[in-house]
């Protein structure tokens, strides 16, 4: 999967909660891949090695473990985003990485240069398991802006007023 199925789907998730923090369940639901894919082009020479550590059970356990000794609501939002991205990347087809390291080394993977793996990511919208999901991800985020298109608004015009008048109290006090 990629951004738009993962983000949109997370986000409209959050409508069946009664409680979320929508800044942390799109972070959680980018969380695995912001962490495995710059992990596994440094430690494995390759972005086609993106699903390790934070794409396993192990990984979801520890911050449920964290939830649970926190009950912080960042922490649950965070964890429900994870549980997300594993669930729209069908981690249980890879059991080899969900269940690691019980069952032993992540699988080894083609090592592919960066504009290949690309290419490999982008053909897979042929795929329609990849291309639907993306599309109802980029149809809920297109709802989701235009829902929130007057919050948004309001909100950008009092820190732009905030941030106009500290310049304004900073230019006469330099007079």
């Amino acid at each position: 999967m990629l951004l738009f199925a993962h983000v949109g789907l997370a986000l409209a998730s959050a409508r069946f909660l009664s409680q979320v923090s929508l800044a942390f369940l799109a972070l959680g639901s980018m969380l695995p891949d912001i962490i495995d894919k710059p992990l596994g082009l440094v430690v494995f020479g390759s972005p086609s090695m993106g699903r390790t550590f934070a794409h396993t059970l192990l990984f979801l356990m520890l911050l449920y473990a964290l939830c649970v000794y926190s009950r912080d609501i960042r922490f649950i939002s965070l964890t429900w985003g994870v549980l997300i991205h594993l669930s729209l990347d069908f981690m249980w087809n890879s059991p080899k990485t969900f269940l690691w390291p019980l069952l032993g080394p992540f699988p080894s993977v083609p090592l592919l240069d960066t504009m290949s793996f690309l290419q490999m990511l982008l053909s897979g919208l042929k795929n329609p398991g990849i291309l639907i999901p993306e599309i109802a991800g980029l149809a809920y985020l297109i709802f989701f802006a235009y829902a929130r298109r007057r919050q948004a608004s309001a909100w950008i015009d009092h820190h732009l007023r905030e941030k106009a008048g500290c310049i304004l109290q900073a230019l006469f006090r330099g007079m």
